[in-house]
């Protein structure tokens, strides 16, 4: 007797220890494994990728903690990132990456997946926190690496972004989306953007994809800084604008235009206003040290716009005239368009070889006639070219037309 209930106790205590302290060592071991496994990192990357849109890789996963991740070799839509960490909670996600080059290819990719934040809130229910190490434009105009740190938010029934970069200036960009339920066409859209840092010019543009700035080309070296605040209401935007644009290559900025100039210039936006996606009132200054104006140019200021030509022996006849100075002030709303020489050049738009070439209109112009100048068509019609035809459609309406 004492020997089968020894035996039995014997063997309820090795079942005891089988299920408490074995297989749960078992258990914890292979989930171990599973967790470092190339099948749970696919599955990660592929959930990822499910939930952004586009394709995600890393090359390792590890959990050194519960609720976080990190991932070695991270790739979001073939952009490298490097190390990244992530830390997620049931409202909260936070991602650490190391590095993030920032090019005009890689712009579109991360504008698409902000927009897709603020106007999905069912497929990204969670706020988010996004912070960058290293940034860093891929362009000659680029500066050393700043952080980026990306806030998305949501409150008050709204979405907002915001991105911050810290450099040797800092520059804030938010983005406010305030859906209306009982009617989705009034959705609120509202954007403030503060550049104290000039900002590569290829970035912003490619940004504003898609849209007609998309396909605007600057230059390799051109950047921008200033400030803008706009809100478009049903898809109506009115804003303002003030900034500087420096180191234009007129090259690629009249590349895609029948007229040709060569040469860097600078453009201050003194001024920019606009409602029901129109501009209402502008205020530019177009300046350049030397380059080169194709001769159509010239007569498209003088022919169109009223400008005073010099005389014949000043004037060479070539196709290209090369200029030693360029600098012009342009003012427009509704009344028309108004064209001037910057101060102390008496009236003087345009130097070739020390002596005047053009001198500035008498009188203000009608709108259209600056869309006819950039037509590229003899005589002068519009819409000529794509450039023109979208001239005409942001122009401020003319009074009569009101």
């Amino acid at each position: 007797m004492f020997v089968e209930q020894s035996v039995a106790r014997l063997w309820r205590v090795r079942l005891a220890f089988l299920s408490l302290c074995l297989l749960p060592a078992v258990g914890l071991g292979l989930w171990g494994l599973q967790r470092h496994s190339a099948a749970h990192r696919r599955d990660l990357t592929a959930a990822a990728s499910r939930l952004l849109g586009v394709e995600v890789a890393c090359s390792r996963v590890s959990h050194p903690r519960p609720g976080c991740i990190q991932l070695a070799g991270l790739q979001v839509g073939g952009r490298p990132l490097g190390a990244a960490e992530v830390e997620a909670t049931p409202t909260e996600v936070r991602l650490q990456i190391d590095r993030l080059a920032c090019d005009a290819a890689a712009v579109p990719l991360l504008a698409a997946l902000g927009r897709r934040w603020l106007a999905e809130p069912r497929q990204f229910p969670r706020n988010c926190v996004i912070e960058v190490a290293n940034l860093a434009w891929e362009s000659p105009a680029a500066d050393p690496p700043r952080r980026l740190r990306i806030e998305c938010v949501a409150a008050g029934g709204g979405r907002a972004v915001r991105l911050v970069t810290a450099g040797q200036a800092t520059n804030e960009i938010r983005i406010v989306h305030t859906p209306q339920p009982a009617d989705p066409a009034r959705d609120r859209w509202e954007v403030l953007a503060t550049l104290a840092e000039p900002l590569p010019a290829a970035i912003v543009v490619a940004a504003a994809a898609p849209s007609p700035l998309s396909d605007w080309r600057l230059g390799g070296a051109a950047t921008v800084a200033g400030t803008v605040r706009a809100v478009a209401v049903g898809g109506d935007w009115a804003g303002e604008a003030t900034g500087r644009l420096e180191a234009i290559d007129l090259a690629a900025a009249t590349k895609p235009l029948a007229q040709r100039a060569e040469g860097l210039a600078s453009l201050d936006l003194a001024s920019l206003l606009w409602a029901a996606n129109r501009l209402t009132a502008a205020e530019v200054v177009l300046t350049s040290p030397r380059g080169r104006l194709a001769s159509q140019w010239l007569d498209g200021m003088v022919g169109l716009i009223g400008c005073r030509g010099a005389t014949a022996d000043i004037r060479p006849a070539e196709a290209m005239v090369e200029y030693e100075r360029l600098g012009l002030r342009l003012e427009c709303d509704r009344s028309g368009a108004r064209i001037r020489a910057e101060p102390q050049r008496a009236g003087c738009l345009v130097e070739s070889q020390g002596l005047p070439l053009l001198y500035q209109p008498r009188a203000a112009v009608t709108l259209d006639r600056l869309a006819w100048l950039f037509s590229g068509t003899r005589p002068a019609a519009v819409p000529g070219t794509p450039v023109s035809a979208w001239m005409l459609s942001v122009l401020p309406l003319p009074q009569a037309s009101r």
